[in-house]
C-alpha cells in the first residue's frame, strides 16, 4: 500500500530526530577533520531549485551574478539550491569553468540556511574529477554546507557500470549525492533495487533520490523506494514540478528538483505548507498557481527562457545571453543537443512587449499570494 505523507513525514522526522540526538547535538555536524559543514538527512529535503547559469555579454560566466542568485534562492525560503546540473552547464562549461562557479557559490553561501548542492557529471572520468573539486572547495569553504548531485555517467551501458560509477563517486564523496535517475534513452535508468544497495552500503553519501524516470511507473518507483526508509533517505520528485503534490501526498516524494529556480518564493511557500499538513488551506490553491506559471510552453528560451527574463528582471542577471549547443531541440523537457554537445554559439533572449507582460503579470501575482499568505 502506498504510504501517505502525513505518516511518512511523522516516521522521518523522529528518524532524523533520534540520529542528532545520538550524535549529542542540535546543529548540523561538522567533519572533525576539517570543521566543514556536512548535510544531516533533515536538512536535504524540500524544493531543490537548479540554478541558470549567467553570462555577460561575450558569453563568459557571470560568476557575481551566479552567487548573488544561489544566495537569494537561500533568502527565499528553499532549504536547497543546485548549480551545474542543468544540460546546458553541464555539457557548454569547462572544468575550470565549474571549479570557479563551484567557489562563487559556496563563497556567496557560507553562513546560509540553504543546502549548496553542486553537480558532477558526464563521463565517469569528469564525474570523479568534479566531485574531488566540490570536496577541496568545502574545505575552502566551511561555513556553506556543500551536497552533490550526481547523474548516470553518460558511458554507462548496463547497471553494472552504474554500480561501479557509483561505487567510484562514494570514493570520493564525503557528503550526501541526490542520484538523479534518468538522462537520456542511451544511458539506463538505476533499478530500485540498485538504489537501495548503495544506500546500504554508503549511509551517510547515498540514499537520496531525484526520482524523475519516465511515464507512470515513476510513481511506482517512488513508492517502493520510500518503503525502504530509513535506508532511503529522501526521494524528490521532479518532471519541473508537473506531480509534485500528488507525489507528496500518494507517494511519499519530499521534495523537487527542478529548474524552475525563478519560481523560488512560491516553491517555498509550497514547502511550507506540506510540511505544515496544509496549516494555512493554501496548498492547492498555490500548487495551482505554480502550474499555471510553468505553463508557458511557448515562450523563447526553452526552460531557461523565462528564468532570464525574471532575473535581470530582480537585477540579479546583468543579460539575457545563454550557451546554446550549435544545434539544439527544445521541448518541454528541456533542450538537448543534436550532434556534438560541446560545440554551443551565443544566444539572446528576445521577447515581444505582449510576452513580457504576461511573465510580468504572472509573477506579480505570484509574489502578491506568497506577501498575502506569509
Amino acid at each position: 500500500m502506498a504510504r501517505t505523507r502525513r505518516g511518512f513525514i511523522g516516521g522521518t522526522a523522529m528518524f532524523g530526530a533520534a540520529m542528532m540526538l545520538a550524535a549529542g547535538c542540535t546543529q548540523p555536524p561538522r567533519s572533525a577533520a576539517t570543521s566543514m559543514l556536512v548535510p544531516t538527512p533533515q536538512e536535504m529535503r524540500g524544493p531543490f531549485p537548479i540554478m541558470s547559469t549567467p553570462f555577460n555579454e561575450d558569453g563568459s560566466v557571470d560568476y557575481e551574478s551566479l552567487g548573488k542568485s544561489v544566495a537569494w534562492v537561500s533568502d527565499s525560503g528553499c532549504p536547497g539550491v543546485i548549480w551545474c546540473q542543468s544540460n546546458d552547464a553541464v555539457d557548454l562549461l569547462t572544468f575550470e569553468e565549474k571549479v570557479k562557479g563551484y567557489e562563487a557559490c559556496a563563497k556567496a553561501m557560507q553562513g546560509k540556511s540553504a543546502m549548496m548542492t553542486f553537480g558532477c557529471n558526464g563521463t565517469r572520468a569528469t564525474m570523479l574529477r568534479e566531485a574531488k573539486a566540490i570536496e577541496e572547495v568545502a574545505k575552502k569553504y566551511p561555513r556553506a554546507n556543500i551536497a552533490m548531485i550526481s547523474r548516470p555517467p553518460d558511458d554507462g551501458k548496463t547497471e553494472a557500470d552504474l554500480r561501479a560509477d557509483f561505487e567510484a563517486l562514494a570514493g570520493v564523496a564525503t557528503r550526501p549525492v541526490i542520484i538523479q535517475t534518468h538522462v537520456n534513452k542511451t544511458c539506463p535508468d538505476p533499478s530500485v533495487a540498485l538504489l537501495i544497495e548503495l544506500a546500504k552500503k554508503h549511509p551517510k553519501i547515498f540514499g537520496y533520490i531525484k526520482e524523475e524516470s519516465g511515464g507512470s511507473a515513476v510513481n511506482d518507483r517512488m513508492i517502493e523506494e520510500n518503503k525502504a526508509k530509513p535506508v532511503i533517505h529522501t526521494v524528490f520528485s521532479a518532471w519541473g514540478g508537473w506531480q509534485w503534490l500528488y507525489q507528496s501526498r500518494r507517494c511519499g516524494s519530499e521534495g523537487l528538483v527542478t529548474e524552475r529556480c525563478a519560481y523560488a518564493p512560491l516553491l517555498a511557500h509550497i514547502w511550507r505548507e506540506m510540511e505544515s499538513r496544509d496549516a494555512k488551506g493554501t496548498l492547492t490553491e498555490s500548487y495551482a498557481l505554480l502550474r499555471l506559471l510553468i505553463d508557458q510552453r511557448n515562450m523563447p528560451g526553452g526552460l531557461r527562457g523565462y528564468s532570464l527574463y525574471y532575473f535581470q528582471r530582480l537585477g540579479l542577471f546583468k543579460t539575457t545571453v545563454s550557451r546554446q549547443y550549435f544545434k539544439a531541440k527544445k521541448g518541454e523537457e528541456g533542450t538537448t543537443a543534436v550532434g556534438d554537445n560541446r560545440k554551443w554559439r551565443l544566444e539572446k533572449l528576445s521577447l515581444t512587449d505582449l510576452q513580457k507582460a504576461e511573465l510580468d503579470e504572472c509573477y506579480d501575482d505570484m509574489m502578491r499570494f506568497v506577501n498575502e499568505h506569509k
